[in-house]
């Protein structure tokens, strides 16, 4: 699986690197996000993560583009122990996510971007108290809904606030309840990345 991965990643370096010349952009792009699971009574975002991968791009008008990206991103949760409460928590979710987004600018500094991305569970690691989760099971998939904004820092060089929330609960609830739209527990991540465009 990892192998295979790597393999669909190689691939899209290899295409950013060969589509720059023509119409369409390409770059690459690293940062951190900070995630949390909504359902988890945890107060987040409260972990840390990776987020990288590349990305290519291309302007249908004059301020309007479509941007496809293929990334990995950490999510997850986590709990520290303190003095009124010993307790400790670690949910990792490792994710493999093809983004594709609408892309428009205002101005000459800021870009808005709004899309839906589909996450493919690679890896997932819980534990509470020292013990070892493994119910119930998250999905291997995660649909969700980002928006967010690009700052022109240089004619190359970009930096990127986003937010991403799951539309679709990425496992249920413990005992299985539900409640209108709430359906289980859903991915939220806000992530910092600069973005690199080879012009």
């Amino acid at each position: 699986m990892v192998k295979q991965i790597l393999i669909t990643i190689s691939i899209i370096l290899f295409s950013v690197t060969a589509v720059s010349g023509q119409q369409f952009n390409g770059g690459f792009l690293a940062g951190i996000d900070a995630a949390e699971i909504s359902g988890d009574r945890l107060e987040g975002p409260n972990k840390a993560g990776i987020y990288a991968g590349a990305f290519v791009n291309r302007y249908f008008t004059e301020r309007s583009s479509v941007q496809m990206e293929l990334n990995f991103v950490q999510k997850g949760s986590r709990k520290n122990p303190d003095s009124l409460d010993y307790s400790t928590y670690l949910l990792r979710l490792n994710y493999v996510e093809l983004f594709l987004n609408y892309k428009w600018d205002f101005g000459k500094m800021f870009t808005l971007e709004a899309g839906p991305s589909l996450g493919v569970l690679i890896k997932s690691y819980e534990e509470a108290d020292g013990f070892i989760l493994t119910q119930p099971a998250f999905n291997a998939t995660d649909l969700s809904g980002n928006f967010g904004l690009f700052i022109w820092l240089t004619e190359h060089w970009q930096f990127n606030v986003r937010y991403s929330n799951s539309i679709l609960a990425v496992r249920p609830h413990s005992q299985g309840q539900t409640y209108r739209w709430n359906r289980g527990q859903y991915n939220e991540v806000l992530s910092f990345t600069f973005h690199y465009t080879f012009l």
